[in-house]
């Protein structure tokens, strides 16, 4: 879709305009769900999802932990920082997800990474991307 506004002098702008992709998660069919996704992310990489099974209940409380984590004073978020397995906290700047078009050094964002969690004595602690999250103290 794109939409054309006037600009200050006189000439018209074309600005093109993208929808958020709704992903419904209700079907049973999984490969649909991926294409989805999928497309959504390669259209302008955000999405909101439906019908996850997620409660309510767990989510409120996801985002409050993420509020308090987030809070935490630089210096103890520093004591968090990604490890090897791409588990942890990472600071402003700390990342470039689009280099070919970023100007500045990294982008403006904190990230927390979290996956699945299995211990260190677990098989799979060996494999990229497994092993014991990385959480702040209480």
């Amino acid at each position: 879709m794109t939409m054309e506004r006037e600009s200050i002098n006189g000439v018209p702008e074309v600005t093109a305009v993208s929808t958020l992709n709704v992903i419904d998660l209700s079907g049973s069919d999984t490969h649909r769900s991926v294409s989805s996704l999928k497309q959504a992310c390669l259209d302008c990489g955000f999405f909101y999802v439906i019908n996850h099974g997620i409660s309510d209940e767990l989510m409120k409380e996801v985002f409050d932990q993420s509020r308090k984590a987030f809070a935490l004073p630089l210096s103890e978020k520093m004591k968090l920082l990604k490890n090897e397995k791409h588990r942890g906290y990472t600071p402003l700047f700390d990342e470039r997800l689009d280099p070919v078009n970023q100007l500045n050094a990294g982008d403006y964002k904190e990230g927390y990474y979290i996956g699945i969690e299995v211990p260190e004595d677990d098989p799979r602690a060996q494999e990229p991307y497994y092993g014991p999250n990385v959480w702040p103290d209480e």
